[in-house]
């Protein structure tokens, strides 16, 4: 074997890794945000992202060389659970966090090779191990059944198995099977006050632990201060600057509570200036009336499957200066079958207004080029009716709404039917996708898109080349409209928006307009709710 082998390039390794059969992700190569709930990961078969790994495992126990070569690569990440292969009830999860977080302390080489980390709640559970020896030492009376009521009321750390969302999980890591690994990771870090160390800062200092990160992914579970971020540890290793740059904080199961950003994570957001995207699944706010710490670069944000207040929307929005795209979509206000919608819920009081968000996103003017808002789950029926523009927008060139916020519920025009489309769009808009239904106001909403294409060719909006309109409001001038469009080198078309995988737990159905009945809005969430009674 050529000596220079271990000298190649990291192309060319995985070229000829990839000649063997064997897939390597770049560590750039994000996974899409909804592949922990596309579910092709059959639950009574392995893990395939554990098969994936095998053959480059395999290498590396060869011999020494070819451990040296592919060593790197295979530290390169630490995501067990990728995509949806958490789902799998034949893994083992038992011990898989601390012996990482021991051989990183180990190998100061290793760690510096790791670059992406994915964090889900079954790491975080108690080796099945430990918790017979924990149960040793209970009263005889007290079985494993009653463990499961006992720690939940004592500790609030265990949460029973849910059958439809793969393997049960069990108590969080207790603090005696942590210990040892607390105090080498401490060490390795130089850490101040090691004894103050506990089970709930594994993930901690599992990200202090690491030099290079830079994509970090958090699943919150049922006990959501073992996956918070806390500021104890990493002041006490003296880290107060991570590279980071994408970081991911989601609730990984249906069943677990939404998180707030500001419990969670602030700690992480505090050392990671060098953040450029913020992806949040099932946020229900920042926590604290204050303002995130501000992150200058910051680019991209997504918000999905969330319910942010004003405030909320208010502090992540002020969070930088310079955002290049949002997407932001609505989850249903809470609903319980038997006690209806809370009256603050349905009235939308607990969730911003699109022109709050108008107004908050025009701080970015001059470096927002995307924008995708929908709020068809928000529900709602604002007390006073507003107008909102995305004119001051310059830099804007997609944007997506739903038709019925200019439900004349919720939209107050200050300007003609024809001119409702024109007057609020930046002059340098390419495309413009608008989603849902509007009910009794299509025929207003109809005459605003004859503006908007009448506009266009006068030559109003120059780069404009694309409208897409929601097929369920089909259009009675569609004929008219086609042709303007075209006659101005605009495709304008038909398309449909189901509520995305983006936001994973909705129905795949196209939800009710918000000014429809709350009943109806709201039925195929009772269906849902009720199908297991």
């Amino acid at each position: 074997m050529p000596a220079t082998l271990d000298h190649l390039p990291v192309e060319i390794l995985h070229m000829i890794l990839a000649h063997l059969g064997i897939e390597c992700r770049h560590t750039d190569q994000l996974e899409p945000p909804d592949t922990p709930h596309r579910f092709s990961q059959t639950p009574d078969q392995p893990s395939w992202y554990s098969l994936k790994l095998q053959p480059l495992l395999s290498l590396c126990l060869v011999s020494k060389r070819l451990c040296n070569v592919f060593q790197p690569i295979l530290y390169q990440e630490f995501m067990l659970g990728c995509g949806d292969s958490w789902c799998s009830k034949l893994y083992t999860w038992d011990g898989r966090l601390l012996s990482f977080l021991r051989t990183v302390a180990r190998r100061r080489d290793l760690a510096g090779f790791v670059k992406r980390i994915r964090i889900v709640p079954h790491l975080l559970q108690a080796s099945r191990e430990d918790l017979e020896k924990y149960q040793m030492l209970l009263p005889p009376q007290i079985g494993m059944s009653s463990l499961w009521s006992d720690m939940t009321d004592c500790h609030g750390l265990f949460t029973k198995p849910i059958e439809s969302e793969g393997p049960g999980l069990r108590t969080s890591i207790l603090e005696e099977e942590a210990h040892d690994t607390l105090h080498e990771v401490a060490v390795a870090l130089g850490t101040k006050k090691p004894k103050g160390l506990s089970a709930k800062h594994l993930i901690t200092l599992l990200i202090a632990a690491l030099p290079n990160l830079e994509h970090c992914g958090i699943f919150v579970g049922p006990a959501p201060v073992m996956s918070a971020v806390h500021s104890e540890p990493l002041s006490a290793a003296g880290i107060s600057r991570l590279p980071l740059r994408t970081l991911n904080v989601a609730v990984l199961r249906k069943n677990d509570e939404d998180f707030e950003l500001d419990c969670t994570v602030r700690a992480l957001l505090e050392v990671s200036p060098c953040l450029e995207t913020l992806n949040l699944h099932k946020c229900n706010g920042t926590g604290q009336q204050t303002a995130l710490p501000f992150l200058p670069s910051l680019k991209h944000i997504r918000v999905m499957c969330s319910r942010l207040s004003e405030q909320a929307l208010d502090n992540i929005l002020n969070s930088c200066d310079s955002l290049c795209s949002f997407v932001y979509e609505a989850k249903r206000p809470f609903f319980n079958p038997s006690n209806g919608l809370p009256e603050n819920e349905w009235d939308c009081s607990d969730h911003f207004q699109l022109c709050n968000a108008a107004r908050y996103l025009s701080r970015h003017y001059k470096t927002l080029e995307s924008v995708h808002i929908d709020l068809r789950y928000r529900g709602g029926d604002p007390a006073v009716p507003s107008s909102f523009s995305f004119r001051e927008l310059t830099a804007l060139k997609h944007l997506f709404l739903n038709l019925d916020e200019f439900h004349s519920r919720f939209f107050m025009p200050r300007c003609t039917d024809e001119q409702i489309l024109v007057q609020f769009l930046p002059s340098g808009i390419s495309s413009l996708h608008l989603a849902g239904q509007s009910g009794e106001d299509l025929p207003r909403l109809e005459k605003s898109l004859l503006g908007l294409a009448e506009a266009a060719v006068k030559g109003q909006f120059k780069n404009l080349k694309e409208v897409r309109w929601d097929r369920a409001a089909k259009l009675n001038a569609e004929n008219v409209v086609m042709s303007l469009f075209a006659d101005a080198g605009v495709e304008f078309a038909y398309d449909s928006w189901p509520e995305t995988n983006l936001a994973f737990y909705q129905s795949v159905s196209i939800p009710y307009p918000n000014f429809k009945d709350p009943w109806r809005a709201f039925l195929d969430s009772v269906e849902e709710d009720t199908r297991d009674l």
